[in-house]
C-alpha cells in the first residue's frame, strides 16, 4: 500500500495542507500577539492621560465639570465606533 503512487501523492497532500494550516494558525496567532501589545500600550497611554485629566477636571468649575464630561463622552463614542468599524 506504501508503494502505491495515489496513497503517497494524497500522504504527501495531506502534509504539506497541515504544515500549510499550521503556519496559517501561527500568522494569525502572531498577529494578535502583536495587537494585544498595541492594546496595551493604547491603554497605557490613556491611563497617563486619565491622571492628567483627573487633576485637571479638579480644577475646573461645576459648569465646566458638565461640559467637559459630555465631550469626552461623545469622543469615546467616535472612538468605539472607528474601532468597530476597523475590526
Amino acid at each position: 500500500m506504501k508503494d502505491n503512487p495515489v496513497v503517497k501523492y494524497l500522504v504527501d497532500q495531506a502534509r504539506i495542507t497541515w504544515l500549510l494550516a499550521r503556519y496559517i494558525y501561527l500568522h494569525i496567532c502572531y498577529f494578535c500577539l502583536l495587537m494585544r501589545y498595541a492594546l496595551l500600550k493604547v491603554a497605557g497611554a490613556l491611563l497617563i492621560e486619565a491622571v492628567k485629566i483627573e487633576y485637571f477636571i479638579k480644577s475646573l468649575s461645576k459648569e465646566d465639570r458638565v461640559m467637559f464630561a459630555a465631550s469626552v463622552a461623545v469622543s469615546i463614542y467616535v472612538l468605539m465606533l472607528i474601532a468597530i468599524i476597523r475590526i
